[in-house]
């Protein structure tokens, strides 16, 4: 008994300072930045006005917010910031934090590429591809690519290539387009090296190569690309460049389908870095002080649920218990009940809860949380994230007048 009541009294140590003081303790630690740069906005600064923006869009230090976003770039737009400008048409093309607007979006993105950057040359040449705001005009957006692609921005180059490779607003050249993905290739961009695959593997523009065309896959696939790891699945199968291994493309062929959101998907965990690591030996003393009501314990006893091996794991009562750390603040705790309600284990499905979830244990600081919101991201409309983010101020600012 003495051992239980001596870790429950670190336990509450421990989530004085990793739960329950997370959010005034986030905006403590940015507070003066955070203040000065909120002043200087308040002045009339474009520079700072973009900085918050950024700030918000991303969700770092402090709460995700593409509305609150929207207006500081909208401020700071107004005054010429080219940036400014680009990024508010993004959220305008994209219709998060605003109404999807194209035809702003588009006047934003033409505004923006005066000051010649490239990534801004990249974006209204996208603009012009996909037809954002104006009718789709290949041939514009290869010139802006160009432009781009010379001043060594690589998305632009391999988006460039794919338009010579495609023979879309300029002649079909595919010895070009190689050229142009080359570079990219080399330095690791992932889309470069799967387009370089796909050439090999067609013998068109260069010789027909299996084995560089597995190369380049494999390369591309390293990095998560699923198309890469579909195209690789396929040699594997057929045995083209490669051993013949049923089993490998299986494997290549879940993974993409994983990566991709049209498959089901294996549930990564997300632990605290700044705790010890939870140890299954003290599962009892981790139950005692969650049914104590300590975030902490409930959190680590959730995390020993869910991280069993997949067959004896209990999502239902890891969730529960969750949920209960999070309502306290535990940003872990949100972080994994983020990542259930996306998955629908152990809660139902909702993309709206598990962005929620994740977007708090991100402004919470918490390792790891940005990216996976991030990466799930693409599985939600734009209007499902503009209402996780409003249900996650509400929750925020619970926890703020608690902590207060």
């Amino acid at each position: 008994m003495a051992m239980l009541r001596s870790l429950s009294l670190v336990l509450r140590c421990l989530v004085l300072f990793l739960a329950l003081g997370v959010p005034g303790q986030t905006v403590a630690q940015a507070g003066v930045g955070l203040a000065a740069l909120q002043g200087a906005a308040d002045a009339g600064d474009a520079a700072a006005q973009r900085r918050l923006g950024d700030l918000y869009r991303n969700g770092a230090g402090v709460l995700q917010n593409y509305a609150r976003a929207a207006s500081y770039y909208a401020s700071a737009a107004e005054q010429g910031d080219a940036n400014a400008q680009n990024s508010l048409a993004v959220l305008y093309a994209s219709g998060l934090g605003v109404d999807a607007d194209p035809a702003r979006a588009f006047s934003l993105f033409s505004q923006a590429v005066a000051a010649g950057d490239p990534r801004h040359l990249h974006d209204l040449a996208t603009a012009y591809e996909n037809g954002i705001g104006t009718d789709p005009d290949p041939a514009r957006a290869a010139e802006f690519y160009a432009r781009a692609a010379a001043l060594g921005w690589q998305d632009a180059a391999v988006s460039l290539g794919v338009l010579y490779q495609e023979g879309r607003g300029v002649a079909q050249d595919i010895a070009r387009a190689a050229e142009l993905y080359a570079a990219p290739a080399n330095a690791g961009h992932a889309r470069a090296q799967n387009n370089l695959g796909l050439i090999h593997v067609r013998g068109e523009g260069l010789a027909q190569d299996y084995e560089q065309a597995a190369k380049w896959f494999g390369l591309a696939a390293e990095q998560g690309l699923p198309v890469a790891l579909n195209n690789l699945g396929v040699l594997y199968q057929n045995g083209y460049g490669v051993a013949q291994d049923e089993a490998e493309a299986t494997r290549l062929y879940k993974l993409a389908a994983q990566l991709s959101g049209t498959g089901s998907q294996d549930l990564t965990l997300i632990y605290d870095p700044r705790l010890m690591p939870a140890d299954p030996e003290q599962a009892q003393a981790y139950l005692t002080a969650a049914r104590a009501g300590d975030p902490l314990g409930q959190f680590l006893t959730g995390y020993l649920l869910a991280s069993s091996a997949q067959s004896n794991a209990d999502f239902r009562a890891a969730a529960r218990w969750f949920e209960r750390a999070a309502a306290q603040g535990a940003p872990a705790a949100m972080a994994n009940l983020g990542l259930l309600n996306f998955e629908g284990k152990g809660a139902l499905q909702d993309f709206v809860e598990g962005y929620k979830w994740l977007t708090l244990a991100a402004a919470s600081g918490l390792p790891g949380a940005i990216a996976a919101r991030d990466s799930l991201a693409g599985r939600m409309t734009p209007g499902q994230i503009n209402a996780a983010n409003q249900a996650a101020d509400t929750v925020w600012r619970a926890l703020e007048a608690d902590a207060d």
